[in-house]
């Protein structure tokens, strides 16, 4: 690895780091985790803006609509939370889960919210007042992973992978991992799905048109979570370190290590210059990319 790579270590969280996401001008990353705040930091320079309280678990789970203008939280106590980016103020809060809340996504208009739960449901939240529209039952048990395409394909993933129509029509299960699924990315022209399978140690990549896996990739490490490029060239996943692959050829681009504990989320930044990664060292990594 170049050590130049690392442009800046974000310290500040007084636990484990488990997701993260950039604002969609790409001037903001908000972090959240085991210490049940969340954390807004001005990017590149990495000076934290604002530290907020609201969940009383874990915050497993923060997305940005696709304006920029507020953001979601989705926590182990159940609820799920929306934030103006401005001023941090809350606009709106959800508690119709059952279960913990683990991961969040827009539609590509940002009208709707989606929400993954340990009760085994997506929930299907008007936005921003958070209005809950419909309960999707995929019948595969705890929903630890979520992700909405373009054209408002959308994927969940637990003991399974599933892909439904924006009607929540199920147009592919696939259940033949070990694990599960830990985390699910659609490429900006929604045409691939890239699959992490945690324990697994594998990549999967998959073409949402044909609805089959094209590639698939065997770490020695954990793939804990994945990421697309903002041109869609590259994947980027984390375990203990940072990798860059060519999801084309299997072959891994770069490494990034330097986290001395799990890493449990990954994000490039809208311009592609930066990759930010959250880990269970309490810290989150800001790369060149």
């Amino acid at each position: 690895m170049n050590e130049t790579a690392l442009i800046k270590t974000l310290e500040g969280h007084k636990d484990g780091v488990l997701t993260l996401a950039f604002s969609p001008c790409g001037k903001f990353l908000a972090t959240a985790g085991e210490d049940n705040t969340i954390r807004l930091w001005d990017i590149p320079d990495g000076i934290e803006i604002q530290s907020l309280e609201g969940h009383e678990g874990d915050i497993r789970a923060v997305a940005f609509n696709p304006e920029g203008d507020y953001f979601a939280t989705g926590s182990w106590d159940k609820t799920i939370k929306v934030w103006k980016t401005a001023d941090c103020s809350t606009i709106a809060e959800a508690d119709s889960h059952e279960g913990p809340v683990n991961a969040l996504a827009f539609s590509p208009d940002g009208k709707l919210l989606y929400s993954a739960s340990d009760d085994a449901t997506v929930r299907v939240f008007a936005c921003p007042g958070c209005s809950l529209k419909t309960t999707l039952k995929p019948e595969m048990g705890d929903i630890k992973a979520l992700a909405v395409s373009p054209s408002g394909l959308l994927a969940i993933g637990g003991t399974e992978l599933e892909l439904l129509d924006s009607s929540g029509k199920m147009l592919k299960d696939n259940d033949s991992y070990l694990y599960g699924v830990r985390c699910l990315a659609f490429s900006p022209d929604g045409k691939r799905l890239a699959v992490a399978t945690g324990m697994e140690k594998r990549l999967e990549i998959w073409d949402t048109e044909k609805l089959v896996e094209t590639g698939s990739v065997k770490d020695s490490d954990w793939v804990n979570c994945v990421t697309f490029t903002p041109d869609g060239k590259y994947a980027v996943t984390g375990g203990t370190a940072v990798k860059v692959w060519d999801p084309a050829s299997g072959a891994c681009l770069k490494t990034f290590e330097g986290h001395s504990d799990e890493i449990y989320c990954v994000a490039v930044s809208p311009d592609g210059k930066y990759i930010a990664s959250a880990s269970n060292d309490q810290t989150v990594k800001l790369w060149s990319l």
